[in-house]
């Protein structure tokens, strides 16, 4: 900032060129004259001394009054009054007598003034006015809107497509200003834009505080994790074992805590009897499911219980057999699953189980519910 700010005093003196010219009348062009030369050799108490002989000067032309506030405004610069400095600039813009370039030197320096001065406000509305195609200003934008908390303005100007750093930004400004949504919607596009593991761990750890991803979803939830990369505390593995036991997946239960072992979370520690029970347990369900499979689905057809043929399906989709893919699609086609979209989500899961990824997607892109199975779903289309 301190280089663009002596850069726009050099430009300003620039502009006014030979100012003190003889196109102003004398008794104007000397004390200018003078400013000029104490402003060059930074002695700023006489040059503003040497101004105000010429602003006392009657009947001063439109000129002559244009020419010593572009005075004004390099001896205020100049000696770092930047709140002086961008009032000069905005009267230089209001006095309509700039255009082109010669404008975009101005507009440069009031908007950098302005942000220097801490009247950030002033600084993006000049910004937005005459400088919003500039990087180098886009930047003072941002940070603008930064410090006046204005999260909504600065997460439209950063977009869905920022920067890392910029998103960041955004994502602390909510977070500062304690706007949940605004956060986790920021945290949703860093994932989007830079699924990096840091950043998944950042926005399911947010979204692991609401009540139904620890109830209802908890283990659509932990698949995520899993997925995302993001990793699991012991009593999470034991939690979601035991939720894919009581749902009847007990193939997924045994991927779970085989993993739970194999990562070194399981295995150690004061629970680990009852981690070895779990594990026990959860690998005689899977050797005895098969012989049970053929009354499991004839009890579950004879009762008309959607939920059990969708789940019998999702777990012979787990255990490799893409023959369950059928019975879960004709289980949401029955229209009797009292959470469709969690079933929607569920789908695209073992579609992605099964290595059928386009279905995966196909099935997850119009999930959209107010009760978590449609971020799940949108989440689920970001991992790589």
């Amino acid at each position: 900032m301190k280089s663009l700010r002596k850069t726009l005093v050099v430009g300003i003196v620039m502009l006014m060129g030979g100012s003190a010219s003889a196109a102003l009348r004398p008794q104007v062009a000397r004390p200018l004259q003078a400013a000029e030369r104490a402003l060059s050799a930074h002695s700023y108490a006489a040059a503003l001394h040497d101004l105000a002989l010429a602003e006392a000067v009657p009947a001063k032309t439109a000129e002559e009054s244009f020419t010593i506030l572009q005075i004004r405004a390099a001896i205020d610069a100049a000696r770092g009054d930047h709140a002086a400095a961008a009032a000069d600039y905005a009267a230089l813009v209001a006095s309509r007598q700039l255009s082109g370039p010669k404008l975009t030197v101005i507009a440069e320096a009031e908007a950098s003034s302005y942000y220097a001065a801490g009247d950030y406000a002033h600084a993006a509305s000049v910004i937005k006015a005459y400088l919003f195609r500039d990087p180098r200003y886009h930047q003072l934008l941002l940070q603008s809107y930064f410090k006046l908390n204005q999260c909504t303005p600065l997460g439209q100007a950063v977009g869905s497509h920022g920067s890392l750093t910029d998103l960041q930004m955004v994502a602390y400004c909510y977070a500062a200003t304690k706007d949940n949504e605004g956060y986790v919607r920021t945290l949703s596009l860093m994932v989007h834009a830079y699924p990096t593991p840091a950043n998944w761990t950042q926005l399911l750890g947010v979204l692991a505080t609401r009540s139904v991803y620890a109830d209802r979803l908890a283990l659509d939830f932990f698949r995520l994790q899993q997925a995302a990369g993001v990793p699991a505390t012991e009593p999470a593995y034991m939690l979601a074992t035991q939720e894919a036991l009581q749902a009847g997946l007990n193939n997924a239960a045994l991927t779970i805590i085989t993993h739970g072992f194999a990562s070194g979370v399981m295995g150690t520690g004061a629970d680990l009897d009852r981690q070895k029970r779990l594990k026990a347990l959860v690998e005689k369900r899977v050797a005895g499911q098969g012989a049970a499979l053929a009354g499991a689905i004839a009890q579950a057809r004879k009762s008309n219980d959607q939920q059990r043929l969708f789940n019998i399906g999702w777990n012979r989709v787990e255990g490799g057999d893409k023959a369950g893919l059928h019975m879960m699609e004709e289980a949401i086609r029955s229209g009797r699953l009292s959470q469709p979209a969690q079933a929607e989500l569920e789908m695209g899961i073992a579609f992605r189980e099964a290595g059928e990824m386009a279905k995966a997607q196909a099935m997850w892109r119009p999930v959209d519910d107010h009760g978590g199975a449609g971020e799940l779903s949108k989440l689920w289309l970001d991992i790589r």
